[in-house]
C-alpha cells in the first residue's frame, strides 16, 4: 500500500508526461504576501494525483490561499487506496481534487463511489481533473458519479483554480452549517423531550443542565473546521431566601453545589447573572451564556454555561439553537411549577387529613410524618425508582383514613375490643380504599392503594380481602411493615410503647407470614436509619422510644 502523503516509488510505472501539457496556464504570476497568523483552523483538501508534479504545483498556487480568514491544509495521497486511507483519518476534508487515472484507469471514479456509497459521504466536494478527458468523457461521469465538477487539467488555469476551490469551500460551508442545524434541531428536539416528565425543580434543574450543555459541547465542523476540544462548564442556580444557590454545576462548578453563585463567578459574569435575573431571559457574553427563568408563582431558576477552547466560546453552536431550546425550558418550567403546585397542595391536604384522623384516634401527628419518611426509605432500599418512593412517601401517610368511619368509642377504647368491635376497626381498610380510591390523581391513587392494603399479609390472613404475596401492592407492603414497626414502637392509647428488642422479635417472627420477607430483610439490615427516624421526630411529651438496652443489645 503507498503511505499517503507520499509519492510512488513504482515511478516506472508512471505515465510519461512529457508529451502532455503542464497542468496550469499561468495567466499571471500570484504576488507573495505575508499572511497573518490565521485564527481558525484550516480547511482540509486532499490532493489525489499520482504525479508528483501535480502536487507541487497545486501547493504552489494554493501557498498563500485563505478563505474567510481561515488557510488551507493541504494533504497529498498518490493512488486511490492512499486516498482511502487518509479519508478515514480525516473524515472532515472538505475538498477533493481528484484524478481519475491513477494505478487503475477508473481509480479516481472507484474512489468516488467509495466516498458517496460506502461511507456515506455527501458532503465531501469532489472535483475531477482530468489530463485524458478521454479516459473518462465528462457528460459519462457527470451523469453516472456525484462528483461536483469536471475540469481537464489544461483548462484549470491558477486563476480558475483559485475560484473553483472557493466554490466547492463555499458549497461544504453551507452544507455543513445546515447539517449541523438539522442536527442541531434534532438534539433540541430530544432533549426537549423529557422536560415535561414529572420532576421536583432542582431535578428539573439539573437534568435541563445536563441537556444545555450536551447541546453546547459539540463543535461543527463548519465553524471550527476541524476536531477542536471545546470545554463547557455549566451552573444551575435556584433563588432561595433572595440569592440564587447552586444546585447542579459541571465542569469548574462540579464541586459548588450548596455556595451562593455570585461567590463563584467573577464579576463580570456576576453583572451579566444580575442583568439576566432583572429582565427574566437569556444573554450571550464573552464565551458564556447565562438564562434566568421565572415561573408566575416568583420560582427562579437561573443557568449559566461557558467555554474553553471553543470558537466563539460554546463549541461554535448556533446560539438560535440554544435559544430555541431554553424557550421550551420556560415554558416547561411553568409547567413544573404548576404541578408542583398541585402536588404540594395535595401533599399537604393528605398529611394535614392524616393528622386529623391520628388526633381523632388520640395517636400523635407524627406517626404519619414518620410512617411516611420510613415508607420512602424502604422503597429506595428495596429498589423502586426515585419517583415512585416519592408517590410513596406522600401517599403512606393516609394509610389509615378509613378510620374516620370508626366509631369514637371503638377508636379510642383504653382495653381490648370485643370480636364485633374487631370486625368494625377492620372495615376501615376498605373505607379507605372506597375514600380515595374515586379519584384518578396518581398520587390519590396511590393513596387509595396503601389505605387498603397495608393490613394485608403476605401469607393471605389479613385483611379486607386476604391478599396473598406479590398480589399485595408493593406500596401496601411497605407501609404494612413500617407502620406495624412505629406503631409497636410508640405509645398507644391501649398500650406503652414496646422494647425495640420486643419489636424486632415480632418482625422477624412475621417474616413470610405477615411481611414480605424481602423487605423484612432489607428493613433488618438497615435498621439503624428507620431507628433513627424514630428519634428525630418523637412523640410530645412522650420518653424517647426504643431506647432500652436490652432492646438495643437485641438490635
Amino acid at each position: 500500500m503507498v503511505e499517503p502523503g507520499y509519492p510512488s516509488s513504482r515511478r516506472g510505472a508512471v505515465r510519461n508526461t512529457a508529451d502532455r501539457p503542464m497542468i496550469f496556464a499561468r495567466e499571471r504570476e500570484i504576488p507573495e504576501r505575508q499572511s497573518e497568523p490565521a485564527a481558525l483552523l484550516p480547511w482540509k483538501l486532499l490532493i489525489v494525483d499520482d504525479e508528483e508534479e501535480v502536487h507541487s504545483l497545486t501547493r504552489l498556487v494554493l501557498r498563500n490561499y485563505e478563505f474567510e480568514g481561515r488557510p488551507l491544509k493541504l494533504m497529498s495521497a498518490y493512488s486511490g487506496v492512499a486516498a482511502r486511507q487518509v479519508l478515514a483519518e480525516h473524515p472532515d476534508i472538505a475538498l477533493i481534487l481528484l484524478d481519475v487515472v491513477m494505478e487503475r484507469e477508473d481509480s479516481g471514479l472507484q474512489l468516488v463511489h467509495h466516498i458517496r456509497n460506502k461511507l456515506q459521504n455527501n458532503r465531501v466536494r469532489i472535483i475531477l481533473r482530468t489530463g485524458q478527458p478521454g479516459q473518462a468523457p465528462e457528460m459519462e461521469v457527470v451523469a453516472r458519479y456525484d462528483i461536483n465538477d469536471y475540469k481537464a487539467k489544461t483548462d484549470l488555469t491558477s486563476q480558475k483554480l483559485f475560484t473553483t476551490v472557493t466554490s466547492a469551500l463555499r458549497a461544504w460551508r453551507d452544507i455543513q452549517t445546515i447539517d449541523f442545524s438539522r442536527q442541531g434541531l434534532q438534539r433540541v428536539i430530544q432533549a426537549s423531550g423529557g422536560l415535561f416528565e414529572w420532576q421536583s425543580r432542582t431535578q428539573f434543574g439539573r437534568s435541563v443542565l445536563k441537556d444545555l450543555v450536551s447541546l453546547a459541547e459539540p463543535v461543527p465542523l463548519a465553524a471550527a473546521g476541524g476536531d477542536v476540544e471545546t470545554t463547557i462548564s455549566g451552573v444551575v442556580a435556584r433563588r432561595i431566601d433572595g440569592a440564587f444557590k447552586i444546585v447542579g454545576g459541571v465542569g469548574e462548578f462540579a464541586g459548588d453545589s450548596g455556595r451562593v453563585l455570585t461567590e463563584v463567578v467573577p464579576d463580570r459574569t456576576e453583572l451579566m447573572v444580575l442583568q439576566a435575573s432583572r429582565r427574566g431571559e437569556g444573554l450571550f457574553f464573552n464565551h458564556s451564556y447565562v438564562s434566568c427563568i421565572r415561573a408566575d408563582n416568583g420560582e427562579e431558576i437561573l443557568f449559566l454555561i461557558q467555554g474553553s477552547g471553543g470558537h466563539g466560546g460554546l463549541g461554535g453552536v448556533d446560539g438560535d439553537l440554544i435559544q430555541l431550546f431554553m424557550g421550551n425550558v420556560a415554558t416547561a418550567f411553568h409547567n413544573v411549577n404548576l404541578s408542583l403546585e398541585v402536588i404540594e397542595t395535595q401533599k399537604e391536604v393528605i398529611q394535614t387529613l392524616g393528622e386529623v384522623v391520628e388526633t381523632r384516634s388520640r395517636e400523635t401527628a407524627n406517626h404519619v410524618l414518620r410512617v411516611g419518611k420510613m415508607a420512602h426509605l424502604l422503597a429506595i432500599k428495596a429498589g423502586l425508582e426515585s419517583q415512585e418512593a416519592q408517590i410513596l412517601r406522600m401517599a403512606a401517610p393516609m394509610h389509615d383514613v378509613g378510620k374516620v368511619g370508626v366509631p369514637d368509642a371503638i377508636l379510642n377504647k383504653p382495653g381490648p375490643l370485643t370480636a364485633d368491635e374487631y370486625r368494625i376497626m377492620q372495615t376501615h381498610a376498605a373505607i379507605g380504599f372506597e375514600i380515595l380510591g374515586k379519584s384518578e390523581r396518581p398520587l390519590l391513587r396511590a393513596a387509595a392503594l396503601v389505605a387498603g392494603q397495608h393490613h394485608e399479609k403476605w401469607d393471605g390472613s389479613g385483611y379486607p380481602e386476604g391478599l396473598q404475596g406479590e398480589d399485595i401492592h408493593i406500596f401496601g407492603r411497605i407501609t404494612a411493615l413500617v407502620d406495624v414497626f412505629d406503631a409497636m414502637a410508640s405509645r398507644r392509647v391501649y398500650r406503652a410503647a414496646m422494647d425495640l428488642g420486643e419489636v424486632l422479635q415480632v418482625i422477624r417472627e412475621g417474616r413470610g407470614t405477615h411481611f414480605d420477607p424481602e423487605l423484612a430483610d432489607i428493613f433488618l439490615g438497615n435498621l439503624a436509619e428507620f431507628v433513627g427516624i424514630i428519634r428525630a421526630h418523637p412523640d410530645q411529651a412522650e420518653s424517647e422510644p426504643c431506647q432500652s438496652q436490652e432492646g438495643q443489645s437485641q438490635a
